[in-house]
């Protein structure tokens, strides 16, 4: 198994270039001349994608058009900043007088509002158009318009730029994937290798095996391999399966000849991009209904599969994947249908530093694909009496195709 996902991506470091001239053109495109952004990059993706700089505190991030961005950080973290962060224009608060701006006000929140204002007042004018996240903070937008500044909440800037995925970004998301395999390869091989107990429960150890006992396999192997497990990730099982959310409750216990779904999505510790996969298997013999329900699943994602290159309209894939799962005898929600068994999810998503990001693939995805955009394309069918078979992959769009990052085959029976 690959334990060295730390060492492997410390190599894959993008450069702030990178994402400088993407960000331009959008910023251009929306009629404004800066960015400012201030949270922590623990939680705000677009933070962590803008600077690699992962800190639990707000920070600011400030660029104008057609110039090289500057971070502001805590002088606690100003040594780390300079070392990790991909931009290279690293400042403290101290630059700014900080101790004089909190001193200067009775509330030290305020304060600290008030200060992060005067940085922008400082750097950008007051005439200046900025662009802002929808997630920015009210009270210090508040703030900056009450000093004369134009706050501009804007959707989708820095996602835009996220949408499509540069070398580096690919190949930590394919070592990511690697694990995932690896490890759900030894999950399946402790499910088949349990034995058949009373009402065909399966035992492991002489214990059930229990749904919680498979994710605490999953969270630990993850977590020894670099990779933070989801307390969600789903492994469900039977007639529950069939609730294509439902993750599975820590006391279920697997059975044999039942569908079993395993919808796995680690996260890099140190990198923060996520993979996800999913496969279903039967440990013993599979019902023939559920056999063609997973010939079935198969066939659309084959044909989703060959649908997908750049230019492809995300609609248009969906509308591949229902027209072969309605082919086969499966209802699908496309055109407002009510449907209790069949496909009842749209096609695909893009991972990257969020799990569910864009592009999406789906009935109103009118928009077309883009190289290097990583996705998912994951058909299921789903029966209230057996439960559910779902496949997940994920790849890359290419400009005649795409390349699949998933490498791990589909067997039902196990």
């Amino acid at each position: 198994m690959a334990k060295d996902l730390h060492s492997a991506c410390t190599v894959l470091v993008r450069s702030n270039a990178d994402v400088i001239g993407d960000l331009d053109n959008i910023l251009a495109a929306k009629d404004v001349e800066a960015l400012f952004l201030y949270s922590d990059s623990f939680r705000d993706a677009n933070m962590y994608y803008l600077t690699e700089f992962l800190a639990p505190d707000p920070f600011v991030f400030l660029k104008r058009t057609d110039e090289d961005p500057i971070i502001v950080v805590s002088q606690m973290e100003y040594a780390r900043a300079q070392k990790q962060s991909i931009v290279k224009d690293v400042r403290s608060y101290f630059d700014y007088d900080y101790m004089t701006a909190v001193k200067s006000v009775k509330e030290p929140q305020l304060g600290a509002i008030q200060f992060i204002a005067n940085i922008i007042k400082q750097e950008l004018g007051r005439e200046t158009k900025i662009c802002v996240p929808p997630s920015f903070p009210v009270i210090l937008a508040d703030v900056l318009r009450a000093e004369g500044l134009t706050i501009e909440p804007t959707l989708g800037v820095v996602e835009k730029a996220r949408e499509t995925k540069d070398k580096h970004e690919v190949e930590t998301i394919k070592q990511i994937q690697q694990i995932n395999e690896e490890v759900t390869t030894q999950a399946i091989e402790l499910i088949a290798n349990s034995e058949v107990g009373t009402n065909k429960t399966l035992r492991s150890n002489g214990e059930p095996l229990t749904v919680g006992k498979v994710k605490s396999f999953f969270g630990h192997k993850l977590l020894e391999n670099g990779c933070l497990p989801e307390e969600d990730i789903i492994v469900a099982c039977g007639p529950k399966s069939s609730d294509p959310l439902y993750v599975g409750e820590t006391e279920d216990v697997l059975k044999a000849d039942q569908p079993i779904i395993l919808d796995i999505y680690p996260r890099s510790i140190q990198k923060r991009y996520w993979t996800d996969m999913t496969r279903t298997v039967v440990r013993g013999k599979a019902s023939r209904k559920v056999k063609k329900m997973f010939d079935a699943v198969v066939e659309a994602k084959d044909a989703s599969l060959d649908a997908i290159h750049a230019g492809a309209v995300g609609s248009d894939v969906y509308d591949v994947c229902c027209d072969a799962l309605e082919k086969s005898g499966y209802e699908t929600t496309r055109r407002g249908n009510k449907v209790t068994r069949g496909m009842t999810h749209s096609l695909g998503h893009g991972v990257g530093l969020q799990i569910h990001e864009s592009p999406r693939i789906g009935e109103f995805s009118t928009f077309a694909l883009k190289e290097h955009s990583v996705v998912t394309v994951e058909p299921g069918i789903y029966d209230p009496d057996v439960g559910g078979v779902r496949l997940e992959d994920i790849i890359e769009v290419t400009k005649s195709g795409y390349s699949n990052l998933t490498r791990m085959e589909t067997q039902l029976e196990i």
